[in-house]
């Protein structure tokens, strides 16, 4: 009686084994993201503070001989940091001493609006009303309550990013050399053409979303002080810092601001002309201004970009969002520089 022959390998074997090494893999860098979230967003933040720094330093250097330069620019970005930090910290303190007025003034534009829905549609009841309305006082406490936590984080992480910009900046120009001193040949030239890729896509991007949002912020700004709105500082950085989150960050932007408004002027035309002029301002840079000063500086699919919201957005939350796009951008471009994943660098463009 001949004996049956034992199962070889399968096909799929392999195929397998990858997917489960592939598995493990990202297991094990969502763990250690998470676990090294304090120590890796500031240092991601400071990357992208050189990214903006680098060319007003180097635009600086051909004027400037020397090392002072880069002192002077090291200098100015501390000093603007640190004021930046400073006043943003001062309106907060101001907005949370300020909130039982804040309460007060709400419940009183509630009772308003209850009023005039009841004279205009008799059909719809109180409850009803004060349904859609909402625990608005619970929703501005807690608003409230995490800005004075991000204020009160503010300090140490302006700080800690500080510390990096000053070391990067420092090393920035000695890092090619460094390079070709530890790697040798072929190797070493593809490290660096894909640092200089990263360095291209993350600075275009960088530079012109940094404009975009300027011209955003800044009138919006304007505007706010204009009309006397209280903490416009703090509205005018919120709408800078919301440009760069794809998507939700103009909606942030805009409603945050204009909910404010309405609590500070209540029904009248001051809170229907600034809601109107700052929803002007938000079209305009979103359908004509961003497309024409960053045009195909992302060539991320927007299938992609949604999805490195809700990944980086979950793994370190705000600042997870802002640091999205140029993270799956770094993502891409290493992708496509190894053999093995330039299939994955396809999928994530636009192409």
């Amino acid at each position: 009686m001949s004996e049956s022959p034992l199962p070889g390998p399968t096909a799929s074997a392999p195929l397998l084994a990858s997917a489960a090494r592939w598995v493990v893999i990202l297991t094990g860098s969502f763990f250690l993201l998470r676990e090294l979230g304090p120590i890796l967003k500031p240092l991601l933040l400071a990357v992208l503070l050189a990214y903006v720094i680098l060319p007003f330093h180097f635009a600086v250097k051909k004027r400037v001989p020397g090392r002072f330069s880069l002192v002077a620019s090291i200098i100015l970005s501390l000093v603007l940091l640190a004021l930046l930090t400073l006043g943003i910290q001062a309106s907060v303190r101001t907005l949370n001493s300020e909130m039982p007025a804040l309460v007060d003034k709400t419940r009183e534009l509630q009772s308003e609006f209850v009023t005039f829905a009841e004279a205009r549609f008799p059909f719809t009841t109180k409850s009803l009303l004060e349904m859609a309305t909402g625990d608005s006082d619970t929703a501005i406490r807690e608003a409230t309550n995490w800005l004075v936590a991000v204020a009160a984080n503010t300090l140490s992480t302006a700080a800690i990013v500080g510390l990096y910009l000053l070391f990067l900046l420092l090393e920035a120009s000695r890092f090619p050399s460094q390079v070709q001193k530890s790697f040798t040949g072929r190797r070493a030239e593809r490290i660096m053409e894909t640092i200089e890729g990263i360095n291209r896509a993350i600075a275009h991007y960088l530079n012109a979303k940094v404009k975009a949002s300027l011209i955003l912020a800044v009138p919006i700004f304007v505007l706010l002080l204009v009309f006397g709105t209280r903490f416009a500082l703090i509205w005018a950085v919120l709408v800078f810092f919301c440009n760069f989150i794809p998507y939700l960050g103009s909606v942030v932007g805009y409603c945050v601001p204009t909910l404010f408004v309405l609590i500070q002027f209540g029904y009248g035309w001051e809170f229907v002309t600034i809601a109107g002029v700052m929803l002007a301002f938000h079209l305009t840079t979103a359908s004509i201004i961003e497309p024409a000063v960053i045009g195909e500086a992302v060539g991320l699919n927007p299938l992609v970009i949604l999805f490195a919201l809700a990944f980086w957005g979950s793994l370190w939350g705000l600042t997870g969002m802002l640091l999205a796009v140029p993270l799956t951008v770094m993502m891409k471009i290493v992708a496509g520089h190894m053999d093995a994943t330039k299939p994955v660098a396809r999928l994530l463009g636009e192409d």
